[in-house]
């Protein structure tokens, strides 16, 4: 079977990104948009989009002051002007890497009947989400011609990423030397990823049966939650089998009563808060379950054949190679199965609620 178009996308992404983050961009706002200002941020995305919001939602707060709130397009369509504390101060960024969600779009006409300032990100310049926004900062990625997306979903994370360390520089909150540091991290992340694609090829090599799979539970805690909700994604969009998602710190609040044989479970181990908890539940889960596999970005390295360990970076939990694992886990077990991770499936569906325009 030909190769899905999905690996030249996941192979695209280191220098698709290195551009991204010399591009000077997210500078030029800063120039347009009062950075200093921002209290609050409201996130209105879907799929992919809305993944790396939550994923990014710690680095705005920690690092940009500000309050932040990620809603699908259809909470946010629910929002009166009661919700909204002070209009002045309160920016909306509405993610659409197409540039076509219907969605999004209604939620930014929403966001101006509120009176509230729009930023739209997309990687389509000239769209419906692009025209409609007051403020623009554009992925860069290129074309991702498929529905899973890889290389769109890491330029979108980088993107938040450098909004929010711009915003906290113009706050006072992050001095030269911690953006140095923060900034260096996101650059050495990027350079992980052919080594992260590599481990990850050579724990499916040891693991074909994984292709077989019919169910997968993903499990992770803090940053990371965001990305096992966007790698519960990834499977289910690929291999279109259901999936679930847990928090780490939920995952013995009822989550542990399915957990048997049949049971298969991909688990992100980070140094965050929860890291012992996690390590608890794998040791648990380990023999009890049909498979096990744990995506380790914490500073201790296993040597177990179940385990893909990656370059742990602690600033940003390694959320980026964390997603790219996933990225290639997903593109690579339906093709063991000779089907295409981009094959057409309910396609009709996005026809029938006009998903895009």
């Amino acid at each position: 079977m030909e190769k899905s178009i999905m690996w030249k996308y996941i192979y695209e992404q280191p220098d698709t990104l290195k551009r991204l983050m010399e591009s000077g961009q997210v500078s030029e706002l800063a120039q347009k948009l009062r950075l200093g200002e921002i209290r609050s941020i409201i996130f209105a995305a879907s799929g992919s989009s809305l993944n790396a919001a939550k994923v990014s939602q710690k680095f705005y707060e920690e690092y940009a002051g500000v309050s932040v709130y990620t809603e699908t397009p259809l909470q946010f369509m629910r929002r009166t002007g009661k919700g909204v504390c002070c209009r002045d101060n309160t920016l909306v960024i509405a993610i659409s890497q197409t540039g076509t969600s219907s969605g999004t779009i209604n939620a930014i006409h929403k966001a101006k009947e509120l009176g509230l300032r729009v930023l739209t990100i997309t990687e389509r310049e000239n769209t419906a989400v692009h025209i409609l926004g007051d403020y623009y900062l554009n992925f860069m990625c290129g074309l991702e011609d498929c529905n899973a997306k890889t290389k769109g979903y890491s330029s979108s994370l980088i993107l938040l990423w450098q909004l929010a360390i711009a915003i906290g520089k113009a706050k006072g909150i992050l001095d030269e030397q911690l953006i140095n540091r923060i900034t260096d991290e996101i650059r050495q992340s990027i350079y992980d990823i052919p080594a992260t694609i590599e481990e990850t090829l050579r724990w499916i090599d040891g693991h074909k049966d994984w292709s077989k799979i019919e169910h997968v539970f993903v499990t992770g805690h803090g940053i990371n939650y965001g990305t096992a909700e966007e790698g519960m994604l990834k499977l289910t969009e690929t291999m279109c089998i259901p999936a679930t998602l847990c928090e780490t710190g939920e995952f013995a609040h009822g989550y542990h009563r399915a957990a048997g044989r049949d049971s298969n479970v991909i688990s992100i181990l980070t140094d965050e808060q929860g890291y012992e908890d996690l390590v608890k539940i794998d040791s648990y889960l380990s023999g009890r379950i049909n498979r096990l596999l744990v995506i380790n970005a914490s500073k201790v390295r296993y040597d177990n054949p179940d385990y893909i360990n990656i370059a742990c970076r602690p600033i940003t939990a390694s959320a980026l190679n964390i997603a790219v694992a996933l990225q290639v886990i997903a593109t690579c077990l339906p093709e063991l199965n000779g089907r295409d991770p981009n094959m057409p499936s309910n396609n009709e569906l996005t026809d029938i609620l006009s998903v895009r325009v």
